[in-house]
């Protein structure tokens, strides 16, 4: 068992936050995500603590979701 973090910093400021957080729900056991507010800047860490090498394809598909998310919020800033 190995406690994985992942960190994404972004330049988007943290008035976005609420953006996305209302997603991260029903996160499997074992995950947690933060949304961190640094230097005004939104920044994501994600927790989860592996069992199985299935767990690597959870954690890397949650991560993908993010990225997602937060592609769709720069696009709608930039605008």
């Amino acid at each position: 068992m190995r406690r994985l973090r992942s960190r994404i910093e972004t330049p988007l400021s943290c008035e976005y936050i609420e953006a996305v957080r209302p997603d991260d729900v029903e996160l499997p056991r074992g995950m947690e995500i933060r949304h961190l507010c640094v230097d005004g800047r939104w920044h994501i860490e994600v927790v989860y603590v592996v069992e199985s090498p299935e767990d690597i394809l959870t954690l890397k598909n949650t991560l993908d979701d993010v990225v997602r998310a937060l592609q769709l919020v720069e696009k709608i800033n930039l605008q």
